[in-house]
Formats: structure tokens, sequence, C-alpha cells
């Protein structure tokens, strides 16, 4: 939560005032003001009026900036898995296999935020997979006629 003031001339709320307490305590945490300080801006925060007077109290403090180091994404694991066996079906376990990796493979990737990749691979052991157990049925229903 920030201080921004939207309109410097307007009164401060309540919210305006444990916002600016807020940022002016993880300021003096994070070792850009003193324990002094802290003291005399917390005074004037809690007996600040007007919004202005907040920002004046709080314009070299804000937040710093945090760079995030995005990693190239990664193929998932699972979803070679549940293509490689959804292509090799070993009496149809491989089929069930694949089905299960691919499934699993597809939730990873869903939650992963953009981090892994592979959903076509997935998407391809499953349809082999279910291809797979179709046939399996399919056998299991002629042989038994």
């Amino acid at each position: 939560m920030s201080f921004q003031p939207a309109q410097p001339d307007s009164r401060a709320s309540d919210a305006d005032r444990e916002a600016a307490v807020t940022l002016l305590r993880e300021a003096a945490l994070d070792g850009r003001i003193d324990a002094d300080e802290l003291e005399e801006r917390l005074a004037g925060a809690y007996g600040a009026r007007w919004r202005s007077e907040l920002a004046a109290l709080t314009w070299d403090v804000q937040r710093p900036l945090v760079f995030k180091r995005v990693g190239r994404p990664q193929v998932n694991a699972l979803a070679l898995v549940s293509l490689a066996t959804g292509f090799l079906w070993v009496f149809w376990l491989g089929s069930l296999m694949a089905i299960v990796t691919g499934h699993l493979a597809l939730h990873r990737i869903a939650r992963s935020g953009g981090t892994e990749y592979g959903r076509t691979a997935a998407l391809i052991g499953l349809l082999f997979g279910y291809f797979g157990l179709t046939t399996l049925l399919a056998v299991i229903l002629y042989a038994s006629f």
C-alpha cells in the first residue's frame, strides 16, 4: 500500500495517514531514515490534516523499484513424458501413463506463470493416450462377441 495523494489540497483520511505511516516505517526498516527522523515524521503524519502535508513527509521515502529477472522458459518434462508414452503404447499401459502425465503437465504449465511451456506436446500425448485406451476398449468389446 503506497501513499499517492490524488488531490494535494484535500483533507487526509485515517487510511491516508496509516498508509503514510506504513511507508515511513518500511523506510526506517530499510535504513533510509533513522529512528529520530522516524519519530518526527510519525508525529507529523498523525497530526496531518491535509494530503499535501503527508506528501511532504513521504516524498523522499517512496518504495524502491524491484527488478525481477525473468529466466528463459523451460519445457515441462511431464509434457515430454506424455508425448513419448503416447507414442509407445507398451500394452496400453503407456496410454494410461500418457493421460496421467499429460493432465499433470497441463496443470503445471498453467500454474507456472509463463516459466514453462510444452502445452502442445502434452495435448498430443493426451490425444494418443485417449486413442490408445479407445482401441483397448474396442479390442475388449470385439473379443467379447
